[in-house]
């Protein structure tokens, strides 16, 4: 995705994490991602998150925004799966630790957990 490189390196200091992360390593399963830039995304995605949120209560932008947030977030779903990848990576455990993330309700704290620890 190396058509983004200048507009990734445009952007503001707190939003270049994420554009080299999610922007520029798309499809990018391999390598490492610290966990310092993984929150860093995760923190970026809330806050666009909550910034739809907002947006879907006023009433004529609401249609329009859930739109948006409906491709943005299906826009991100690849590079999400690829960040949390890399950073389990990072951690010392392969790719398919991803799945305890399907396991009803303690998969989310195990994922958790992984992604808080320190890098090897």
């Amino acid at each position: 995705m190396e058509q983004f490189r200048p507009f990734v390196e445009k952007m503001p200091d707190f939003f270049k994490p994420w554009g080299e992360e999610i922007l520029l390593r798309y499809f990018d399963f391999e390598g490492r991602t610290s966990r310092n830039t993984y929150w860093h995304c995760v923190l970026i995605n809330i806050i666009i998150g909550a910034i739809f949120s907002l947006l879907l209560k006023v009433p004529v932008v609401g249609i329009i925004a859930g739109i948006v947030d409906a491709v943005y977030g299906l826009a991100v779903l690849i590079p999400g799966i690829a960040i949390t990848v890399r950073r389990l990576n990072d951690t010392g455990k392969s790719w398919p630790y991803i799945f305890f993330a399907l396991i009803p309700c303690v998969g989310w704290i195990i994922m958790l957990i992984f992604m808080l620890q320190d890098s090897q």
